[in-house]
């Protein structure tokens, strides 16, 4: 048995999106799985999300960390020559770091690393130089000396053995889960029809064909809009067409939504586009479904993988073909919608959280 040290670096943020929820969910799973054995030590900002009530559980011990008070940079160095000295002084044996970036120096922690994707090796130009700069320095080098990279998908295994050249016995695949967004009661009010789209407005998700393609097909769907949720982030590239496009007639921008407002738009929407260039998993496609919404998403990277033939499937380079996609999913009717909706909905179910604690626990067994 060993104590295991869990970085919480991911609570820095008060409105949590992509990597940063996702890590939250996986180590609220294991804290509170009832196949875990080992103590945990968590370092985390108890102002996010329920980090605050893992005090409660047993065999937990929360460490105040007030990560929203600082800057990246601050947050960075202490997971990189903090988090080892205070974790083997704790008692800890591993480290799980879930967000990609881990110190390069353990102080003789094992460690446990999440790889999400390798955008940030494959598309350097989609990112500021200095988050290239930080990857370069913190994610190599931590994850060709971890004793275990997690990947989230078939396609980020195949990718870090080749890309990084990291030893299959050191690979594990688990999946992220999907939990069904809390969603307001009764009916869905009425309201313009409308596409979904959701992620932050980074250069991989594409947002600038998409709207290209709405702009084709607007007319053949009269009252048609395109909702984006997200925000901007200043460690992306941006896209100088993309401001134009976004004031587009029909785009309306909804920025960051909680938890219960995104649920009721994944519910409304006619269509979820999710076209992305590049993902290491696609958690709102799953959402989307989870919902009972119908999805469209590229033919590219994992997103065939974690589709798992209930998405429309579209070449995210090309324009027309993302207008096709379009076409065919609001020219269903009713009977055919539901017909898509029902396995797509069970196919979602399939990713929890639950059996990810559960692997990862097992994997914290092998290293312990």
């Amino acid at each position: 048995m060993a104590k295991i040290a869990l970085n919480g670096r991911f609570s820095g943020t008060p409105q949590p999106t992509g990597t940063q929820t996702v890590a939250h969910a996986l180590f609220d799973a294991i804290i509170r799985s009832p196949a875990r054995r080992h103590e945990i030590v968590a370092y985390a900002d108890p102002r996010f999300g329920s980090v605050a009530a893992w005090r409660e559980v047993p065999g937990v011990t929360l460490v105040e960390v007030p990560f929203q008070d600082w800057s990246r940079g601050s947050a960075q160095l202490w997971e990189q020559f903090v988090f080892p000295l205070r974790a083997r002084a704790a008692g800890c044996g591993i480290g799980h770091h879930p967000i990609m970036t881990s110190p390069v120096w353990k102080n003789g922690l094992r460690s446990v690393v999440t790889l999400h994707d390798l955008n940030f090796w494959h598309h350097p130009e989609w990112f500021s130089r200095s988050i290239r700069g930080v990857f370069a320095v913190t994610a190599v080098p931590g994850l060709r000396r971890a004793e275990r990279v997690v990947v989230i998908s078939d396609y980020v295994e195949r990718d870090a053995a080749r890309t990084l050249r990291l030893p299959v016995d050191r690979l594990r695949r688990v999946y992220n889960g999907v939990k069904p967004l809390a969603l307001s009661p009764g009916p869905v009010p009425p309201g313009p029809r409308y596409l979904l789209c959701v992620g932050s407005l980074q250069p991989h998700k594409n947002l600038a064909r998409l709207i290209r393609a709405f702009q084709a097909v607007r007319d053949e769907f009269p009252g048609l809009e395109l909702h984006v949720v997200g925000r901007p982030q200043p460690r992306f590239s941006g896209d100088p067409a993309l401001p134009g496009l976004l004031a587009s007639p029909g785009v309306r921008i909804l920025g960051y939504l909680s938890e219960q407002e995104l649920g009721d738009a994944y519910r409304a929407a006619a269509l979820f586009c999710y076209p992305s260039l590049e993902e290491g998993f696609g958690l709102p496609l799953l959402e989307a479904m989870t919902a009972g919404t119908l999805t469209l998403t590229s033919n590219a990277s994992c997103l065939p993988e974690i589709a798992g033939g209930h998405s429309i499937l579209v070449d995210p380079l090309s324009v027309e073909s993302l207008a096709e996609g379009l076409r065919a999913g609001l020219r269903l009717n009713e009977t055919e919608r539901a017909a898509r909706l029902a396995p797509a909905r069970e196919w979602a179910a399939c990713f929890t959280w639950a059996a990810a604690a559960e692997a990862y626990l097992a994997l914290y067994d092998e290293l312990a």
